[in-house]
């Protein structure tokens, strides 16, 4: 069972994402509806993962991180926000939030980002919040980004060459030929729309198939 905290200043927005996580029965859901509450609730549980609107009363989701930074309180926490201004979404990455999804996304996004987060312990950006957040390092490749997921070969292979191993040395530690990583490698990049790894490795820390 993971503990989820929602927090948001409007009742409606609690009900509502809520009642969209009714059905699965892996979570156990807890509301607040002004920040103290979240502090409150912190002093006898950790959440499993806090999902928080950007603003909340004259406060901000940033406020709450540094809050829980200063208490050194570390958990995972998805942000949702009506601004898309490039500024909020690299200030939300800077602060190394898990997910952030807008409100110009689709409501299946939060399922989707709460899977990603909690099963797969990987971030995740809405398709909005990603073609900002790849506009900010310049990339342009957005559209390939989000749907693909690379497979745990591939995945393997991606965390290896973080380390700035060689095909040579992959091919070495995986028991392949180099000319089998060769291949592996184009494709990878051909299907994240990378132009080189030195771009793969940009991306691959925006989605949170890296964490170093």
């Amino acid at each position: 069972m993971k503990n989820l905290y929602i927090l948001d200043d409007h009742p409606i927005i609690t009900e509502g994402i809520t009642q969209l996580l009714a059905n699965n029965q892996q979570y156990q859901i807890t509301t607040g509806h002004h920040y103290s509450e979240l502090y409150n609730y912190l002093n006898h549980t950790t959440p499993d993962l806090l999902i928080i609107d950007y603003e909340i009363q004259d406060k901000t989701a940033l406020d709450v991180i540094a809050y829980l930074q200063q208490k050194s309180l570390h958990f995972p926490i998805l942000v949702y926000t009506m601004h898309t201004e490039f500024w909020i979404i690299k200030l939300l990455t800077k602060a190394e939030v898990s997910g952030i999804i807008t409100k110009n996304d689709k409501i299946e996004e939060i399922e989707k980002a709460i899977k990603s987060i909690l099963e797969e312990n990987s971030k995740y950006y809405s398709p909005t919040a990603l073609h900002i957040v790849l506009s900010i390092v310049g990339d342009q490749s957005a559209a390939k980004v989000i749907n693909y997921t690379p497979s745990p070969r591939e995945n393997e292979i991606i965390q290896m060459l973080s380390c700035g191993l060689t095909s040579d040395e992959i091919a070495h530690k995986l028991n392949l030929s180099k000319n089998t990583i060769d291949t592996m490698r184009k494709n990878i990049l051909l299907k994240s729309g990378a132009t080189n790894v030195s771009h793969l490795m940009r991306i691959a820390f925006l989605k949170g198939w890296i964490t170093k």
